[in-house]
């Protein structure tokens, strides 16, 4: 019978990514996936550290598994592996590698296996590898949408970030290689990939003559892929020249995250970001000059030590000059190791009120946003079905739910792109019907 394994991933799309490789790892050692909980003889946890709630609910997961699950072998990896491997040995887990190190994953497990000892640890000082760590192209993604990872650190180093310690330092993928896979994915039916990195816009910064744009443009001559999706943008990349190079491609999603964190000029100053809020919103009229119905979305931290009244209703008026179709807000946590964990922070009644402030407007300017595809119609890369409806997304990025009227069918529309006539807007969705011809 063949043993089981299970991954539990925490964070952004980077973890998501590096789990999709290591699952094919371990199918190809002969293992078999299951979806957690489960019982199984092998479950990674792929943690996160962004943030305190990321800690914790990354030493939670190891020590559930820990104890539902005895006799299983618990491999913790990711950034809280990086930054703290102890914390995670005490709490269950008997192999602990860093981000690095997941690139070597099946010599570590094999390694592991062959010599029983009861824990092992290999987590290397990040900061000083310069290459790019190559893993096995994925054979299974997310629903019918595929990542890729193209770039890994940040040389940034913003005053309350801790991913630059335990990602390391810009290291972007040979294009030939990601040019490669992503032809692999189209080969296994895919039409949607996703590009991704820890600072994607730094992507070529350590090569010669590259940048995002040129991977954008190579990636649109695969004619099985029909979207190309950004991950999460700075507003500095959005510039004439960066546009004028990736808008001969039919194939870039309007769909852009400009990461914002704070609306206050003296905010972004002290948070070591590289632009202000008017250059934030010039990249943002760029975008809507050029991409008909590009919506944008963004991160924005309320409570940083040093925000004021004033600053916070900075944040507040740029939701509204803006208009985002969705805002993820994130009260500030203090990360040990960065400049701001040495600032006094705010109360927490007050991040707590001025969190839900700006959640509150954040959501009406997402309803206004989604308004505006009442009675149009948008086309729809359908993903699954529930009975008779058919889920799937716009190339803006709108989840959108379409009665099908025909549940035996709807399954056959998994993976094609249908036209939806829009007649509601519930819950951040769109809802509407299949347009037949």
């Amino acid at each position: 019978m063949k043993k089981i394994f299970s991954i539990i991933t925490l964070g952004c799309k980077v973890n998501q990514y590096e789990s999709s490789s290591i699952a094919t790892t371990l199918t190809d050692m002969g293992y078999e996936y299951r979806e957690f909980p489960c019982k199984c003889d092998i479950c990674l946890v792929n943690t996160c550290t962004v943030t305190s709630i990321s800690d914790k609910k990354s030493r939670q997961m190891i020590s559930r598994v820990s104890t539902s699950n005895p006799g299983c072998i618990i491999i913790a990896t990711g950034c809280l592996a990086q930054r703290d491997p102890d914390t995670l040995k005490k709490c269950g887990a008997h192999i602990i590698t860093g981000n690095h190190e997941k690139a070597s994953f099946r010599e570590i497990l094999e390694a592991y296996i062959k010599q029983k000892d009861p824990t092992y640890t290999d987590v290397t000082e990040i900061g000083s590898y310069r290459e790019f760590e190559h893993m096995e192209y994925p054979d299974s993604w997310e629903r019918i949408r595929g990542y890729v990872k193209i770039e890994d650190g940040c040389d940034n180093f913003c005053s309350y970030c801790i991913i630059p310690y335990v990602r390391g330092r810009v290291r972007s993928r040979d294009m030939d290689d990601i040019y490669r896979e992503v032809s692999f994915m189209a080969e296994k039916g895919l039409k949607e990939v996703v590009l991704t990195g820890i600072h994607l816009d730094s992507y070529g910064k350590d090569l010669e003559g590259v940048d995002l744009g040129d991977v954008i443009n190579r990636l649109s001559g695969i004619n099985a892929i029909k979207r190309i999706r950004l991950g999460s943008l700075e507003p500095v990349i959005i510039t004439d020249v960066f546009i004028a190079k990736v808008k001969s491609s039919d194939k870039l999603c309007p769909e852009f995250h400009l990461s914002l964190q704070s609306g206050s000029d003296k905010v972004l100053k002290d948070m070591n970001r590289k632009y202000t809020r008017q250059q934030y919103i010039d990249a943002v009229n760029k975008i809507r000059d050029n991409y008909a119905d590009a919506e944008i979305t963004t991160d924005i931290i309320v409570g940083y030590p040093t925000e004021s009244d004033d600053d916070f209703l900075e944040s507040v008026s740029i939701v509204k000059v803006v208009r985002f179709l969705k805002v993820h807000v994130f009260k500030f946590s203090k990360r040990k190791g960065t400049k701001a964990a040495n600032l006094k922070e705010l109360d927490p009644d007050i991040l707590n009120e001025r969190s839900g402030i700006l959640i509150a407007e954040a959501r009406k300017m997402s309803e206004e946003r989604m308004s505006h595809y009442l009675n149009k119609t948008v086309e729809v890369l359908a993903e699954h079905v529930e009975k008779d409806m058919v889920i799937g997304h716009t190339c803006n990025f709108m989840k959108v739910i379409a009665r099908a009227g025909d549940a035996e069918t709807s399954a056959d529309k998994i993976n094609n792109f249908i036209n939806v006539r829009i007649t509601d807007v519930s819950d951040e969705q769109l809802i509407g019907d299949i347009i037949y011809d």
